[in-house]
């Protein structure tokens, strides 16, 4: 921490106090570290039928922290977004899954290990401008270690990845699209955008079992307005593309996408075609169909992160402008390589060190 330390009014046990205090400033107050060693309840938000994000904020004030006092509100339904994301394979036959994350919205970034008692650790980039107070952001850039801003709803993080890999070698990420929101109503449990990606990464070793996780569940979009897909990957190169489509889970073999549907239900509604051809291009021209490989395309790190270089974007006027990020998770070695705001003369390296993986 800063010297100046932060407060962390409202938090309730030792280890939540062990989770703020490992923050670490890797950035300018633009990308931080944390080690969510704290327990988040996953368990019991499953079962709270919660909805969207002002709902999941209530979550973590009434079970994670110790007084009401704080009223969060999500205020970014009407935010737009530019995400990329594509899986490759490296030379060494490394799977690898590398993503932009492109959002204009005020926040820093969050790189976030979590390691549950009952579930699998992983690693994972958070968003913090979902976090407000009224109309102003209460995570924004250098926040977290002013010495004044409290803390205490830092133990909503997990819930607020954007993008993560476990142990296991599974990794998701989320995307945004157009449209009316998913809204399932099926008569299963209620399970919102990001809460499902912390279930996935906790509980599933695996693509497939991911998918089972998630049919389990309606699915409800986080925002009021606009919707998401999600890309997800597991070590053996199983790539998939996972749509709600008319409130119907549609699952598709890709390994490169944008912010469009990729199922023809949807006639391609959405955007960043542009950045989704010059994925195709690369990536069609580097596909290794060698036998007994999933077909993917072949690149190391560097050109992966010289692709998503190639499709990151500046701020503008645009609500879809704006990289906020670019990772490469590596789910043979469990690591991952980040950057923020374009900085990609500027690369930050984060090691797992699983037991019984190889970490090379």
């Amino acid at each position: 921490m800063n010297e100046k330390e932060n407060p962390y009014k409202k938090l309730i046990n030792e280890k939540q106090i062990e989770t703020v205090k490992s923050i670490s400033n890797l950035d300018d107050g633009k990308l931080y570290f944390m080690n969510y060693v704290a327990d988040y309840k996953l368990n019991k938000l499953l079962k709270s039928n919660v909805t969207d994000l002002n709902l999941l904020i209530k979550f973590v004030e009434n079970e994670l922290l110790n007084n009401k006092e704080f009223k969060g509100e999500n205020t970014g339904g009407d935010i737009d977004a530019g995400c990329s994301s594509f899986v490759a394979r490296t030379p060494d036959d490394h799977i690898i899954l590398c993503r932009n994350f492109d959002y204009k919205m005020d926040m820093t970034a969050v790189m976030m290990k979590t390691s549950p008692n009952d579930g699998y650790e992983s690693m994972g980039m958070v968003d913090t401008g979902w976090i407000t107070e009224g109309e102003r952001t209460l995570y924004g850039i250098g926040s977290l270690d002013d010495g004044k801003t409290d803390l205490s709803m830092t133990m909503a993080f997990p819930y607020l990845i954007m993008d993560g890999m476990n142990e296991k070698g599974l990794a998701i990420c989320v995307l945004k699209l157009e449209g009316a929101p998913t809204r399932q109503n099926t008569g299963k449990e209620k399970i919102t955008t990001t809460s499902a990606m912390r279930m996935v990464l906790d509980k599933a070793a695996n693509v497939g079992e991911a998918l089972e996780l998630l049919q389990n569940y309606d699915m409800e979009s986080s925002l009021p307005e606009g919707n998401f897909h999600f890309q997800l990957v597991d070590i053996e190169g199983n790539s998939v593309v996972l749509e709600y489509c008319k409130n119907a889970m549609t699952v598709l073999k890709k390994n490169y996408v944008t912010n469009f549907y990729l199922a023809n239900s949807m006639n391609g509604l959405g955007h960043g075609y542009d950045r989704y051809k010059i994925l195709e291009a690369v990536l069609s021209f580097r596909e290794d169909t060698t036998k007994n490989l999933k077909p993917l395309p072949r690149m190391n790190k560097h050109e992966a992160m010289s692709l998503l270089e190639l499709v990151s974007q500046e701020e503008t006027e645009d609500t879809t402008s704006m990289t906020q990020w670019s990772v490469i998770y590596d789910l043979t070695e469990y690591s991952a390589i980040f950057n923020v705001r374009r900085e990609y003369d500027n690369q930050f390296i984060f090691n797992g060190f699983v037991k019984n993986r190889l970490n090379l």
